[in-house]
């Protein structure tokens, strides 16, 4: 019993730093600059298909 405690509480630590980490790393990277910008390439690449 006190085992499955342990396991969900590492679980939601690891959870809890992991999520914080990610953000930061993907707002270093500039992930979130141009949110935008990925709707305009996909319909850019559709004009592209359709052209050929």
């Amino acid at each position: 019993m006190v085992t499955d405690y342990a396991v969900i509480l590492a679980a939601s630590a690891l959870i809890l730093l992991i999520f914080p980490a990610m953000l930061v790393w993907g707002w270093l990277k500039g992930q979130f600059r141009d949110i935008e910008e990925a709707k305009y390439i996909v319909l850019e690449s559709e004009d592209d298909e359709n052209a050929s």
